[in-house]
């Protein structure tokens, strides 16, 4: 290979490397909300536990809440398609563990593919480097022979 070859092989698993990284924080953010999900019905099932409370703050979205009385200790699941399941908190908090599960290896997936991406751009230097050196040593040897 070329080193202009070399050179955008390089550009290439860079901006590869990018676009998984950019796929990692996607994931992040969804397992942050999953797990800002699981501490609400976590509080919400203490406080049907211990309290008797049926009042709650329900979050409506960008910081803005809401004063609602809970009628049923059960939630609506939204399986797809705008199908909605009724679950026990606890049946909802094991299918968001299951889901958090699924993004985490997907992650580890991810996390792994650009190692795979950063040992291929570090071999890829190395030939270049080692190119550059015998090229320097070939032309070292011709001025000492014209010497």
């Amino acid at each position: 290979m070329e080193n202009q070859e070399h050179l955008m092989r390089i550009n290439m698993l860079g901006q590869e490397a990018e676009k998984l990284e950019q796929q990692i924080q996607t994931l992040d953010q969804q397992i942050i909300e999953f797990n800002s999900v699981k501490e609400s019905l976590s509080e919400i099932k203490e406080s049907q536990e211990k309290k008797g409370e049926k009042e709650i703050l329900a979050n409506l979205g960008k910081g803005i809440f809401v004063k609602a009385d809970l009628k049923e200790k059960e939630v609506f699941v939204n399986i797809g398609k705008g199908t909605l399941v009724k679950k026990s908190i606890e049946e909802t908090l094991s299918i968001i563990e299951d889901q958090v599960k699924k993004i985490s290896s997907g992650r580890e997936d991810l996390i792994q593919r650009i190692q795979s991406v950063q040992e291929e751009m570090q071999t890829i230097i190395q030939e270049i480097q080692e190119r550059q050196e015998k090229q320097k040593e070939s032309e070292n040897k011709l001025k000492n022979k014209k010497n």
